[in-house]
C-alpha cells in the first residue's frame, strides 16, 4: 500500500476509490476499457484503485467528464488534498493553524528561529529542504506560505514577535538579506511589532511560545516579563536593519 501520508488521507481517498469502482462497474467497464475511454495508461485505474497510487486532480476532472457527475470526483480530491496536507501537521499544532485564522493578536516568542509566519518563501524552501523529500518539502512550502496570509488580510491580526539578535545574524547567508528586508517591510504595518532580545541580555528561557489573543482578552503573563528585556521596536528595526547591511 502505497502514498498513504497520514490516516486523515485515507478517509476521502477510500471515498474517492469506491466512487470511481461504482461507477465503473455500473457502466459494465473493465479497470482497462474505462483507462482506453479516459486515453491513460492502462494500470492506472487499477492502481488507483488498489491504493497503489494517489488519484490525480487530471482524473479527477476525467471521471467527472466521463461520468458527467457534476464534480463529484473533483470535489473528493480537494478533500483528499486538504486532509493529507493536514496530516502532515503534527496533531498538537493542527489546532493553531486554524486558530490563526481568527485570531485578533498574536504573540510569538522564538529564540531558536525566524518564525514561520514571517519567513521568506526561499528561506522556508531552504529549511523544509534539510532531511525532507522533495514532495513533502514542497507541500510543507505550501502549508506556510497559506498561513502567512491572514498578514494580508483587510482585517490582519495584532502581530507581536520577539526573537533574539543571534536569530537574525545565524540566518545563512544568501537568505539573511531578503529575509531582514521582509521583517522591516512587516515593521512598517503599525499593527506589526517585531523585538529584538540583544546579545547577553539576561534572558534565558529555554523554549519559545505563540500566544493567540482573542475579543475575550486573554493574555499571558510571562511574555510581558520577556519583553522588559528586549530592545524597543525603534531599536530593533535598527538592528536588523544594520544586520542585513552587514554590521
Amino acid at each position: 500500500m502505497a502514498n498513504r501520508q497520514g490516516t486523515d488521507a485515507l478517509g476521502p481517498q477510500k471515498s474517492f476509490v469506491i466512487e470511481m469502482r461504482a461507477r465503473r462497474e455500473t457502466a459494465g467497464l473493465s479497470r482497462y476499457k474505462l483507462a482506453e475511454r479516459l486515453g491513460c495508461s492502462p494500470q492506472w485505474p487499477g492502481k488507483v484503485e488498489t491504493f497503489e497510487k494517489l488519484p490525480s486532480e487530471g482524473l479527477a476532472d476525467d471521471l467527472d467528464t466521463f461520468f458527467a457527475t457534476g464534480g463529484t470526483f473533483r470535489r473528493l480530491w480537494e478533500q483528499m488534498v486538504e486532509a493529507r496536507r493536514l496530516g502532515l501537521i503534527s496533531n498538537g499544532f493542527r489546532p493553531l493553524v486554524e486558530a490563526e485564522k481568527e485570531a485578533k493578536r498574536i504573540v510569538i516568542y522564538d529564540p531558536l528561529l525566524v518564525t514561520g509566519l514571517v519567513q521568506t518563501e526561499a528561506f522556508a524552501t531552504h529549511m523544509f529542504s534539510v532531511g525532507a523529500r522533495p514532495d513533502k518539502a514542497a507541500e510543507l512550502l505550501a502549508i506556510r506560505m497559506e498561513r502567512q496570509e491572514i498578514l494580508g488580510k483587510a482585517e490582519s491580526p495584532w502581530l507581536f514577535i520577539l526573537s533574539h539578535e543571534r536569530v537574525i545574524r545565524g540566518i545563512p547567508d544568501e537568505f539573511r538579506e531578503e529575509q531582514c528586508k521582509r521583517m522591516l517591510d512587516l515593521m512598517g504595518d503599525p499593527k506589526v511589532c517585531i523585538q529584538l532580545i540583544p546579545e547577553g541580555a539576561p534572558v534565558y528561557h529555554p523554549g519559545g511560545c505563540q500566544l493567540l489573543g482573542f475579543d475575550d482578552g486573554t493574555n499571558v503573563a510571562y511574555i510581558d516579563v520577556i519583553r522588559s528585556a528586549a530592545l524597543s521596536a525603534a531599536e530593533s528595526e535598527w538592528l536588523i536593519r544594520s544586520i542585513m547591511e552587514g554590521k
